[in-house]
């Protein structure tokens, strides 16, 4: 028979097989209760609710995406504050902010 009860874990949880959460928060970011679609993306509201959706860049419209080959770069060159389609990085300085690349 199952029982449900609320615990509070003090020293650490250790699952041996699985567990089923049906609603998580952790961390103050409140997850999702279902999958999403393919190739969605988690993101978030901002003010600690995630969820599935899509991925969308704005402003490329000066950007030839036509030229872009599969696993190319954007580079967001800061100097004419524009994006730029590369698909080689022959010549091209990346320097980092702390950031991954």
């Amino acid at each position: 028979m199952a029982v449900r009860k609320n615990f509070i874990v003090k020293n650490g949880l250790e699952v041996g097989d699985s567990a089923s959460v049906g609603s998580l928060t952790a961390a103050g970011l409140k997850y999702p209760t279902t999958d999403g679609n393919t190739n969605e993306v988690i993101k978030t509201n901002g003010s600690g609710s995630l969820s599935f959706g899509t991925l969308r860049i704005r402003d490329l419209s000066d950007v030839n995406l036509d030229t872009l080959q599969e696993e190319g770069l954007l580079i967001y060159d800061s100097a004419t504050e524009q994006w730029i389609a590369k698909n080689e990085l022959v010549g091209t300085d990346i320097t980092s902010d702390g950031g991954f690349y």
